[in-house]
């Protein structure tokens, strides 16, 4: 028995712990009892960091660990990877333009609920990277591209909010 499908296994368990922790924070910023109490909101939104951060961690860790073992450095490893750092920029990103507006709650919510819906779309566009496997490097961007712009398309079209949120 090899360890490869133990990496595996937890690289698809980080994966779907990612996804699972961006649906906590979507959920808890879309109800109408986040407003409540700010300190409770502030710890549910750091609980939900965290356990993303975990999951980055798993899933950094045992991609390139499998990079590595199979000395394989395609193309669409590579964009998988820097869309990762780039899920963490948009977060970033994001998570400064709130808190330079404390006083407008409606729009904080609107970043927030923003960062999560482009972050999941850049998180499908690493899925279809994985999936499909691009063999050049072009091809690999154009799927990181389209999953951006599938992702401000969404931003763009949705309501930020539940009406009864707000």
């Amino acid at each position: 028995m090899t360890i490869f499908p133990a990496i595996t296994f937890f690289h698809i368990v980080g994966a779907i712990t990612l996804f699972i922790s961006w649906a906590l924070e979507y959920n808890y910023l879309t109800s109408k009892t986040q407003f409540a109490d700010e300190e409770a909101t502030s710890n549910q939104l750091k609980n939900c960091a965290k356990l993303a951060g975990i999951a980055v961690f798993i899933i950094l860790g045992t991609g390139i660990w499998l990079m590595v073992a199979f000395g394989q450095y395609a193309s669409w490893m590579i964009m998988a990877l820097v869309s990762i750092f780039v899920i963490k920029i948009t977060d970033v990103l994001f998570s400064r333009k709130v808190s330079s507006m404390k006083t407008q709650k409606s729009r904080e919510m609107y970043y927030r609920v923003s960062s999560i819906r482009l972050r999941i779309a850049i998180g499908i566009g690493i899925i279809a990277l994985m999936v499909f496997k691009p063999s050049d490097l072009l091809s690999s961007l154009f799927f990181v591209l389209i999953s951006v712009l599938a992702g401000m398309g969404v931003i763009w079209v949705l309501p930020p909010l539940k009406r009864n949120a707000i």
